[in-house]
């Protein structure tokens, strides 16, 4: 009998510790509050930086806290603690208990974050920056004070300066490359990755980066920012194009990368669109002539409207819920940042890509994209023009 009751005793704290590693707790002290502020809320950040309010919290005596329940296969993400009036904190949310001290309320991005391991390696991370900032502050001070602020105010010393700076500039972005790719099976290597580095470095090395990344976060979707930053820069044919996120109607969501396997037509549109209303019976005709061949092609509408209402009534307006057809919308309209991240300056734009996801030809309407999609398809074209 004993047995059995330390059985489950062992069992029962075995399943309670599962459980509070499905949890993430977030306790936070501002040590001089501003008694103007009274609630504050955690906002996730998405791939696209994009704000999303999940939780409040009430601020009393400078303390707050929240508890968020990690849903299965939910990755640590960036998140901030927003509501103060001068800056955001930020911090990994991930199961684990997390200790937020603010000192100073009117200097919130100064709070220290510890308690689990994506937001103590943030904190070294940053402490790169603050570290070179620092150094620099120093010695350029110490330079001052011996030569004097004449000679800081002259062409010598405003070349030395800018050389010091450059250097600094350098071993920072240095060290910081050096950290996330000693880390590169945490998410803040991609994160990073993509925020600091990848606008100071040419094509070729960011794709190397990229490659880097540890294949553990391949599903993460820091990663699939990260390396669809990188294809953004180029679209040109025989390349990949970005993974791009296509929410459908039933609220689930989905990625280009999941069609692959066919050639597809993305097509962006809009029905409040008068280039668009003209394209469409074009669009009908390509689904109405291209059926034979539907284990091998697939179209994929994405719709740049505001609200479901608008999107589903566009549809069915323009006669486009077919079957096969895959219908996709974020409700940010002329703002999608999947339209950003492909470049569409206008619509109807309709891209044509092979079975491994990589760019045929791209702008093309009308007559000229039904004709080239039915050669593709009856000849295979893609092997012989595209390389």
């Amino acid at each position: 009998m004993l047995h059995r009751i330390i059985t489950f005793a062992i069992a029962a704290t075995a399943l309670l510790t599962v459980q509070a590693q499905k949890v993430c707790t977030i306790k936070g002290e501002i040590k001089n509050p501003d008694k103007s502020v009274k609630m504050l809320y955690l906002t996730r950040i998405d791939e696209y930086d994009r704000l999303i309010n999940i939780d409040s919290a009430k601020v009393k005596k400078g303390k707050y806290s929240f508890k968020h329940k990690i849903e299965n296969g939910e990755p640590a993400m960036l998140y901030l603690i927003t509501g103060l009036e001068n800056g955001n904190i930020e911090l990994f949310v991930e199961p684990g208990n997390i200790k937020v001290c603010t000192d100073d309320a009117s200097q919130p991005q100064e709070s220290s974050v510890n308690g689990t391991a994506t937001n103590e390696l943030y904190s070294e991370y940053r402490s790169i920056y603050n570290n070179a900032i620092k150094e620099l502050q120093d010695t350029l001070s110490t330079i001052a004070c011996s030569k004097g602020n004449e000679w800081m105010e002259s062409k010598e010393g405003k070349e030395t300066i800018q050389q010091i700076e450059a250097l600094s500039t350098m071993k920072c972005s240095y060290e910081r490359i050096e950290f996330l790719l000693a880390n590169n099976q945490s998410p803040l290597s991609p994160l990073m990755f993509k925020r600091d580095i990848i606008a100071i470095i040419g094509n070729v090395y960011a794709q190397q980066v990229v490659d880097a990344i540890d294949p553990s976060l391949h599903k993460h979707p820091y990663y699939r920012a990260l390396s669809n930053s990188v294809l953004s820069r180029d679209i040109k044919e025989g390349e990949l194009l970005p993974d791009i996120t296509i929410p459908l109607r039933d609220g689930t969501i989905t990625h280009l990368s999941d069609y692959r396997g066919k050639y597809i037509v993305l097509y962006f549109w809009a029905g409040w669109c008068k280039p668009c209303q003209g394209e469409m019976p074009n669009l009908r005709r390509l689904y109405d002539e291209t059926r034979e061949y539907d284990d091998k092609f697939n179209i994929v509408c994405f719709a740049v409207e505001n609200s479901l209402e608008e999107w589903c009534n566009s549809i069915s307006t323009q006669d486009l819920d077919r079957e096969g057809i895959v219908h996709g919308c974020d409700f940010f309209g002329k703002k999608s940042p999947m339209m950003k991240m492909l470049n569409i300056g206008g619509i109807p734009y309709a891209f044509i890509l092979n079975p491994e996801g990589k760019l045929i030809t791209q702008n093309i309407r009308g007559e000229r994209l039904i004709e080239r999609v039915k050669d593709i398809l009856k000849n295979n074209l893609y092997n012989s023009e595209v390389k």
